[in-house]
Order: structure tokens, then sequence, then C-alpha cells
């Protein structure tokens, strides 16, 4: 079984779309090679040639535990966050919460389910074992998917601003921001 602190790492870079994640996952839980009972799933953007693999991200503030009206959203020892089904009375507002659309439909009980980590499995979760052609997912510390996660949005943060300095790429002085090279 997991430790409390871990967490499924996603590298979508890493995702080449082969699907096997999703059949592990509805294997271990139902018994049937199924997307549609895969509690992760890979989102395509084949324009692209993108595959992200999509997933319960075990939140640390929860925001699907938080909107839950009959508390049946709550984070197990293993500290995956599951859906208590007798409980839950079925109003999807966990589905609407999720920032990372993680939470998928149980085709069988119609009620919200998420990524549980396989728990019980001393193995660990089934996707990331499946996840063998280039390891986009992998089992880590929270600490450390917080770090990678954090490093991941600075490289986007700084891709989408230019260096300072650079007067052909931006000009100060064109904004009010200071002078330009043609005032005298």
């Amino acid at each position: 079984m997991p430790e409390p602190d871990k967490v499924i790492l996603v590298n979508p870079e890493r995702c080449t779309g082969c699907h096997g994640c999703e059949m592990a996952c509805s294997m271990k839980h139902f018994g049937l090679s199924s997307p549609l009972y895969s509690r992760i799933r890979i989102q395509e953007f084949r324009e692209v040639n993108t595959f992200v693999p999509v997933l319960c991200q075990a939140c640390t503030d929860a925001p699907c535990i938080k909107s839950c009206p009959t508390n049946a959203r709550l984070r197990r020892p293993s500290g995956a966050v599951v859906t208590e089904e007798e409980r839950c009375i079925g109003c999807r507002t966990c589905i609407y919460a999720c920032p990372f659309g993680a939470v998928m439909i149980n085709p069988q009980s119609q009620l919200p389910m998420t990524c549980d980590l396989c728990e019980g499995d001393e193995r660990g979760p089934w996707c990331v074992a499946a996840c063998t052609m280039q390891g986009a997912l992998q089992l880590v510390d929270r600490q450390h998917a917080d770090r990678a996660r954090s490093r991941d949005w600075a490289g986007v943060v700084k891709r989408g601003y230019s260096l300072p300095g650079d007067r052909d790429e931006l000009d100060f002085g064109e904004r009010g921001y200071g002078t330009s090279d043609t005032e005298d």
C-alpha cells in the first residue's frame, strides 16, 4: 500500500498515449479492459501530438472535499481522495470543483470515482506499473511532486516573458517606462 505522503507524478512530455495506464486501472478495479472503467484518462491533443494523463492529484486543500454537501469525499490514510459511495447522493459537485477534471463517473454505480492509489495492493498503483514505455507516471513523495510542479510552472512563466535589456524585443520608452533610444 502506498505511504501517506506518496502521489502519482505525471510527466506529459513522456506520455506516448498508449493507454496502458487506463487498461491497468480498469482491470484492477473492475476486471475489465475498458477506458470507461478507468480512474485515469489520457487527454489527447493529436494536432500537436501531445497526450496528458489526467488523474486525481489528491490536492492538499482538496476543493472536491470542501464542496461535497454530504461529506462523501474524504481522504484515506494512503492520502488518496475518494468517494464514500454510501454517503454520496450523486450531485456531482465534486466533478465541477476539481481543478484538474480528474473526477470520473463509475459506469456501474453512476457515482464519482477517483484514483485510490490502488489502496490495499502492496505492489502499488497499477497505472504506474503499466507505464513502462517512457515512465510518464511515477509514484513519488508528495514533497518531490510539489517541487517538480513548481519548477515546471516556473519554466512556463519564464518562457512567457522576455528578458529585460533586449531593446529590439521590448522598448520601455514607447510605453512610458523610461526613455527610448530616439530621444535626445
